[in-house]
């Protein structure tokens, strides 16, 4: 259970909060909708001020005496012309100064004919001059600020002192007088009170729509840019596989096959040979089994750049090895690989690790125009720190396209490293190159 001072610092946290507490052009903005909001509210009361004085009239036949029921209905013809004045009104484009002046006027007004008419009904004796606090809730649900709600209340209060006491003289100094004053007192603090904190409530949850909006409308941006990045994605990983595909099938036609043929070819003249001479095929079978061997090492490297089996048999450290060597040999840049004794690591952080070292060297090799690069694999308590630095021309990776290959590869990284829980950065290098470091878990 909260403490009782927690409950009441809870409580009074409207009315201790500050316009300047708010979000940059919050109170301006509720305060221009107040103000086009106060004619329809002025409507509402307005309309409410018409049912009542019309659909209950038939009562006063039922309840008061003629005296009384003559005074009633002129308050009643009073308050229904100038509700139907308002609400004919507010059906024009007419300033919203105009109307609350209006609305207030009106509400001055039939409380003063309301005081003499109370006052007509009967002496200070009777019950009817208690219902002149009753005017006094009207203006609760109007948007005032403070200062202008504590005003109109206290002009409403007054109406109606002019209408019961000072258009009847005789009724002052009655002993009902003061407890008149100290009820009205209290109801015209109390409805201050209520007021304003509905005021208040009405301005916090307009800051909060606002701000829900701005979260909805930057949630929307960010959905649509996430959306265009897996698109571009989708369409580059189409692309890699396309290619991936269309190098595999040219090395099979035009490597593998030609191999094949030409095996075909041997083996065809060595049956032709061993028929006239077996002696003879002995070169024959030097070339099958050299065929052989160029063949099988042929669909070793398609099948290692497809994955290296080593990194399944002997591990991440020993697979990044050979792709360091693999790069060196074919583009000549200087690469060093650097490695704590990794332990067992799971599956998929092998292969998302093996997989954004791959693609990092791609884009040195694409991109970077670099001389020389540095893998490190780091471990930590819970996790595997991968970096790779490269000492090229660097790029600003916020500026990458995703559209464009290179930004499709960053996007791709970041893609497999998140799936498995880790954190991928794209950073500039001390002096200069790119170094892209991420964090997998093990």
């Amino acid at each position: 259970m909260a403490p009782l001072t927690e409950t009441l610092r809870e409580g009074l946290s409207l009315w201790g909060a500050r316009a300047e507490s708010l979000d940059e052009g919050v109170d301006e903005a509720f305060d221009e909708r107040r103000r086009r909001k106060l004619v329809a509210h002025g409507a509402s009361v307005a309309a409410f001020a018409l049912a009542g004085a019309v659909l209950f009239w038939p009562v006063d036949w039922v309840v008061l005496d003629a005296v009384a029921r003559r005074a009633f209905s002129q308050w009643r013809v009073v308050v229904a012309l100038l509700a139907a004045l308002y609400l004919g009104l507010a059906r024009w484009s007419i300033a919203p100064r105009v109307m609350t002046a209006l609305l207030v006027a009106s509400l001055f007004a039939s409380t003063a004919v309301a005081g003499d008419a109370m006052a007509r009904a009967g002496d200070p004796g009777t019950p009817f001059l208690h219902l002149l606090y009753l005017p006094l809730f009207a203006t609760i649900t109007l948007p005032f600020t403070l200062g202008v709600r504590a005003a109109i209340t206290i002009g409403v209060a007054l109406s109606a002192a002019v209408g019961y006491w000072g258009l009847h003289p005789a009724y002052r100094g009655h002993p009902a007088g003061a407890l008149w004053w100290s009820v009205m007192l209290s109801v015209a603090s109390l409805v201050v009170w209520l007021g304003h904190t509905l005021f208040l409530l009405a301005r916090e949850n307009f800051a909060h729509q606002r701000r829900l909006s701005t979260w909805n409308h930057e949630l929307e941006l960010h959905v649509a840019e996430r959306t265009a990045e897996l698109r571009a994605l989708l369409a580059h990983i189409e692309g890699v596989r396309e290619d991936e595909r269309t190098r595999i099938a040219r090395e099979l036609h035009d490597e593998l096959g030609q191999e094949l043929t030409g095996l075909a070819f041997v083996a065809r003249h060595t049956s032709e040979r061993f028929e006239r001479d077996p002696g003879a095929i002995r070169a024959n079978l030097g070339e099958i089994e050299s065929g052989l061997q160029r063949t099988t090492a042929l669909v070793r490297e398609l099948v290692s750049d497809l994955r290296p089996r080593m990194l399944d048999d002997l591990g991440l450290v020993a697979a990044v090895e050979w792709l360091a060597r693999r790069t060196e040999e074919r583009a000549g840049v200087r690469c060093g690989v650097r490695a704590d004794e990794l332990g067992e690591l799971p599956s998929s952080t092998r292969t998302v690790a093996f997989r954004v070292v791959q693609e990092s060297l791609t884009n040195v090799l694409k991109h970077a125009r670099a001389t020389a690069v540095t893998i490190e694999l780091r471990r930590e308590s819970r996790a595997l720190v991968l970096s790779v630095a490269d000492d090229g021309v660097g790029f600003d990776p916020q500026r990458a396209s995703v559209t464009r290959r290179g930004g499709a590869g960053l996007l791709g990284m970041r893609e497999r490293v998140q799936s498995i829980g880790g954190t991928l950065s794209v950073l500039r290098g001390d002096s200069q190159g790119t170094v892209v470091r991420c964090s997998l878990p093990r």
